[in-house]
């Protein structure tokens, strides 16, 4: 804007400054995939029945700026046997071209397309098609980047060599490799309703080229149908990857987010649309990268949805979330209910990146418990463990809340909230209301006490009637802080448990074992050895004496460490008294 100060116009009406000429060079990004997604374009809108893009040693002289920065060695011909061009300054007029109307309305033809050889500089030779069948002289322009920018005359000079009889070709120089060019070639072949042809022209090369390999957008769907000028193809567990394209504009295939349907333990659903001639659609000019967001994109996604729909009512096992069947049936749409049946559940472990495999999926009875709250580790390995001791465990789901709104599920009791109390002293007290344990050694961890008795109180919600207690003896308890270290947890196991350390050091591991992954820690590997160490010896101390915990450490640590230094036929004798160590080896492996 300028300061300059005039009196305001009774009406305004919309105008393209000549100074947006100057920045034409910046409509697109000059990358292989987007010229060729536009020459391709060009060549079918010019009613071409093939296009044939071939490679060359580059001779133009007409280089540009390159989005890699790098200097040419190759020239791309784009060559078809379209209508021609036959007025050349259409090709820098932008926002002018020569289509017919109908083809305007139904593609949205901007002008615009040619610009993508802006920034690398072009050579065009053109044959136009006679209307009586007589051959037409041809033409050749070579555009520089000041053409463009419309700094400088480009010259229309006679090229007898223009594609015959009719037809028009496209060179521009490139840095990218011939892999590079090949790969981006085959890319916008893929799915491009006319046949391509790549030719290495390298070597001297003078073929047609071969065959670019082509795939019907839709192929593999499982249900197609056609709504508003598209195609829709509904795909079952296809392999998508992020953004990945579900439209096709005649070859160019852009992302719009077409519905993704993901069902309760089953397929996921995904849709594709192809333009078959649909005006409606909007796309993001010039590159039409992207779709304009407009009620009609709206309604194109809730269409893709019921064709999804549609697809699903066919499938033996389609599995539908609640959600989803309740919306289909609103559209009239049936698709049956999933089975009843859930996934049993397990304790949750301290160390999120422990992976397993899930249980399988299992069916519900009517005496299903729903777990419909999430323990923290220390408290689901307690928990478990009271269910398997008291024959509950079977009973365990996890819950699904994709299945909310089925009869079969909504009539499952739901456990809501797990608290615990231990008895000392002939007393119960909530486990939360224990005094820590005295610390009498300072080169120990403190031990808890063991109780005579520990009870696990599970809140049991019910559809019909009031909530309910479910009460499960058990023999191991968890108090303290869950996340914490393993110096800092407080295993409580009553007197008369058979838990053996072994057992005692796997729950604590489970409960409480998670790797730091700092860049100065130590490996996952090394820091589970020292855990399984550290945990062994809590849990020794714990059930048998401080005594053996040592026996224990000391022994395993003699097994890891020692052991393969050991000759195998004759005993060793270590014996420390600190700070001496000595070591006795015996002439031969004693009789046992």
């Amino acid at each position: 804007m300028n300061d300059t100060t005039v009196a305001p116009r009774a009406t305004i009406r919309a105008r393209i400054h000549e100074s947006a000429v100057k920045r034409v060079t910046r409509t697109y990004a000059a990358t292989l995939p987007e010229i060729l997604a536009e020459t391709l374009q060009n060549a079918r809108r010019a009613g071409a029945t093939r296009i044939r893009i071939a490679v060359d040693a580059f001779d133009a002289p007409n280089a540009g700026d390159f989005p890699d920065g790098g200097r040419p060695s190759l020239s791309v011909i784009v060559s078809d046997d379209g209508a021609g061009i036959a007025d050349p300054a259409l090709l820098l007029s932008f926002g002018e071209n020569g289509w017919p109307d109908d083809l305007v309305r139904r593609e949205d033809a901007a002008g615009f397309g040619f610009a993508s050889l802006a920034r690398r500089g072009c050579a065009v030779s053109s044959r136009p098609k006679s209307p009586s069948g007589d051959t037409r002289p041809g033409w050749r322009v070579d555009h520089a980047p000041e053409h463009f920018l419309g700094e400088a005359d480009a010259d229309v000079l006679p090229e007898d060599t223009a594609p015959f009889p009719h037809g028009t070709a496209v060179a521009f120089p490139a840095t990218e490799s011939l892999t590079a060019i090949r790969c981006a070639a085959a890319a916008a072949a893929r799915h491009h309703p006319l046949p391509v042809l790549f030719a290495d022209r390298t070597e001297g090369d003078t073929a047609d080229g071969e065959p670019l390999p082509r795939r019907a957008f839709l192929d593999g769907a499982v249900h197609a149908e056609t709504w508003r000028g598209l195609a829709f193809g509904v795909f079952r567990n296809r392999n998508a990857g992020w953004n990945d394209p579900d439209l096709n504009f005649l070859g160019l295939t852009l992302a719009v987010r077409l519905p993704t349907i993901e069902t309760v333990h089953g397929a996921i659903w995904t849709v594709r649309a192809d333009v078959r001639d649909c005006p409606d659609l909007e796309l993001v000019l010039p590159a039409r990268k992207e779709a304009v967001e407009t009620g009609f994109l709206k309604e194109m996604r809730e269409a893709a949805r019921l064709a999804v729909y549609r697809a699903m009512s066919a499938d033996p096992s389609p599995r539908p979330t609640f959600a989803d069947q309740a919306r289909a049936q609103r559209a009239g749409i049936g698709i049956a209910p999933p089975p009843a049946v859930l996934r049993p559940w397990r304790p949750a472990l301290a160390d999120a990146d422990d992976w397993r495999d899930p249980p399988k999926l299992a069916m519900v009875g009517q005496d299903a418990l729903v777990m419909d709250f999430d323990p923290d580790p220390p408290e689901a390995q307690a928990l478990w463990r009271a269910a398997v001791r008291a024959g509950i465990s079977c009973r365990l789901f996890e819950a699904d809340r994709r299945l909310a709104g089925y009869g079969w599920h909504d009539s499952l009791d739901r456990v809501t909230d797990m608290s615990v109390q231990v008895a000392t002293d002939g007393a119960w007290t909530a486990i939360g209301d224990l005094p820590a344990p005295e610390r009498t050694d300072p080169s120990a961890v403190p031990l808890p006490s063991r109780p005579s008795a520990i009870r696990i109180a599970l809140t049991v919600r019910r559809p019909t009637v009031p909530p309910a207690t479910l009460d499960l003896p058990a023999d191991l308890a968890f108090a303290g802080e869950a996340w914490s270290w393993i110096e800092d947890a407080l295993p409580l196991v009553t007197g008369d448990s058979d838990l053996s350390p072994h057992r005692l050091a796997d729950v604590l591991a489970a409960a409480f074992f998670a790797p730091c992954d700092d860049s100065d820690s130590d490996s996952r590997e090394t820091q589970r050895q020292r855990f399984d160490d550290d945990a062994l010896h809590l849990a020794t101390r714990l059930l048998l004496s401080d005594a053996d915990a040592v026996r224990t450490s000391i022994g395993d640590a003699a097994r890891r460490e020692l052991l393969w230094l050991c000759p195998k036929d004759r005993a060793v004798t270590i014996r420390i008294a600190r700070p001496e160590v000595s070591v006795t080896l015996a002439d031969t492996v004693p009789d046992s």
